[in-house]
């Protein structure tokens, strides 16, 4: 008997099980399905005519005693923008100011936080607080007028939190929406990066 002989049974053997394993794997795959794909970001710009759909900015300021500590908080929507500024850590309002807003300029509004990544982030149960003790720390939600879909979180400090987004064109374009005048009034005496 040949080698050849010997051989040729064992390949036509192995080619035949690689085969078996091949449509074993195609079947599976069948019934199992294509692989997800992952969870996309909500498009913000879709509930620019959404009844109390809303976006909000809170900046907390460095930890340190309740009545030094402060919050500015801008929360813009179709109908109206408004800033609160808040003493202590159980959110007490000093100042609120309200202003008129269209759903135009709530659209254009969205469109420019969409573009700059507001609604990329991680899902975290990480609370924010104590991170970056002395600087400030940015919470970014979302609201369709029901609940937040999402609520995302970053510091001054750098390279901590949940939010994926351009954090300082964001926070840029939140200071826009409230008047040069009315935003220096309210915020003369708090020491928060804007």
């Amino acid at each position: 008997m040949e080698a050849r002989d010997v051989i040729r049974p064992i390949l036509v053997g192995l080619v035949a099980i690689g085969l078996v394993v091949l449509v074993i794997v195609l079947i599976v795959k069948a019934l199992v399905g294509p692989p997800s794909a992952p969870s996309s970001q909500i498009d913000v710009t879709s509930y620019a005519n959404t009844p109390n759909a809303s976006v909000t900015l809170l900046v907390d300021g460095p930890t340190d005693i309740d009545q030094d500590h402060r919050q500015v908080k801008i929360t813009v929507s179709a109908t109206q923008n408004e800033i609160d500024v808040m003493q202590g850590y159980q959110g007490n309002v000093m100042a609120n100011q309200s202003f008129s807003n269209n759903p135009a300029a709530f659209s254009a509004f969205l469109q420019t936080l969409k573009l700059m990544g507001f609604s990329k982030g991680t899902v975290s149960t990480t609370n924010y607080q104590g991170y970056c003790p002395t600087g400030d720390r940015y919470v970014y939600t979302f609201n369709n007028g029901e609940k937040n879909l999402f609520s995302y979180w970053s510091t001054s400090c750098g390279g901590q939190g949940t939010f994926g987004g351009n954090a300082s064109q964001v926070l840029g374009q939140f200071r826009q929406q409230i008047p040069q005048s009315a935003f220096d009034q309210l915020t003369g005496d708090v020491s928060l990066g804007f």
